[in-house]
């Protein structure tokens, strides 16, 4: 009966001791598995990174006024602008349009006809311009009636956001910008088909920089931003 209890007992014992060295095993495995798992999500989530950071994004952005010859396809222009789509609008009635000029016939004609000399000579060799648009009495509208004050301006404002917001996901993709205000609104139509209902904010220059990296200095903060 001894013998059998010693038996019992060393059994459990066993038991036991084997239970906690599974149980170590489980958790050292699980801990090994998360690990791996993490490590791998890492190295996924950087193959799939192809852009900047923000910090990174916010620098890199200059306003290039010499180009070298580049082109550029539809699908990246469209990559761009799809990117662009995540600015914010009034209501996401997404009034914003963009009109592309990319074939060497197309920006000749922008170049000889639709731009004065300067914006011409800033974006020379320039893969694309890129007429960005908006449909107005849409933003800022309802049933056709403007909200307050600023009737279209709204338009314009969500404009703006667009084009900073294109700008930015270019030079993303490795392009650089120029925005140009200065044009002949008739023939920037007239070139790329744009309807005439449609209100011309600007174009901007696609392409690859061929000056120096440029920085001017900003203004002081205190200068634009005031909290009460």
């Amino acid at each position: 009966m001894k013998t059998t209890q010693e038996t019992t007992t060393r059994l459990a014992a066993s038991r036991r001791q084997f239970a906690k060295v599974a149980s170590a095993a489980a958790l050292l495995l699980a801990a090994g598995c998360s690990g791996g798992e993490d490590e791998q999500d890492k190295t996924a989530k950087k193959k799939e990174k192809t852009g900047m950071d923000f910090d990174e994004l916010k620098e890199a952005r200059r306003s290039v006024r010499q180009y070298a010859k580049s082109e550029i396809s539809k699908e990246e222009l469209e990559k761009i602008v799809t990117d662009a789509l995540n600015a914010p609008s009034w209501k996401n009635t997404e009034t914003t349009r963009y009109y592309a000029a990319a074939t060497a016939a197309a920006k000749e004609r922008m170049w000889k006809e639709a731009l004065p000399g300067f914006n011409a000579a800033s974006s020379a060799n320039a893969a694309a311009l890129v007429a960005v648009t908006y449909v107005p009495c849409e933003s800022g509208f309802n049933d056709g009636k403007a909200v307050d004050d600023l009737g279209n301006t709204w338009g314009a404002y969500d404009c703006g956001l667009a084009s900073s917001y294109f700008i930015l996901a270019a030079k993303n993709r490795g392009w650089d910008t120029l925005i140009m205000g200065m044009r002949d609104v008739a023939k920037v139509k007239e070139i790329l088909g744009i309807p005439k209902s449609e209100i011309l904010m600007s174009v901007i220059a696609v392409g690859k920089s061929a000056q120096k990296y440029m920085k001017r200095p900003r203004k002081p903060v205190a200068e634009v931003l005031k909290v009460k």
